[in-house]
């Protein structure tokens, strides 16, 4: 009956531990309520995501059913002198 009932049990609950602990901001994730969104910030037992642009919900860690798609730090842009100017790949594909 043991193995049955607990053991399944205590696999979940390691499970959904393991996967708060994975949290991280910039990740896409799906809620216990099926809202989707971004982490933009953690803290202990909260975090917040970032439903549509400027809105911002708070949640519990628990509430994560699962992580969609890892995020990753956004690159800081490249300062490029010659963003004004049009490059021989544009001349490329010129079709006049």
């Amino acid at each position: 009956m043991y193995a049955l009932i607990i053991r399944p049990q205590q696999k979940r609950l390691r499970e959904q531990q393991a996967l708060v602990r994975a949290l991280s901001v910039g990740d896409e994730v799906m809620t216990s309520s099926g809202i989707y969104g971004i982490v933009t910030e953690l803290e202990d037992e909260t975090f917040l995501i970032e439903v549509a642009e400027g809105i911002e919900m708070r949640m519990a860690r628990g509430a994560v059913a699962k992580i969609e798609t890892k995020g990753a730090a956004p690159a800081a842009p490249t300062p490029d002198a010659d963003d004004d100017e049009p490059s021989d790949a544009d001349d490329a594909h010129d079709n006049s």
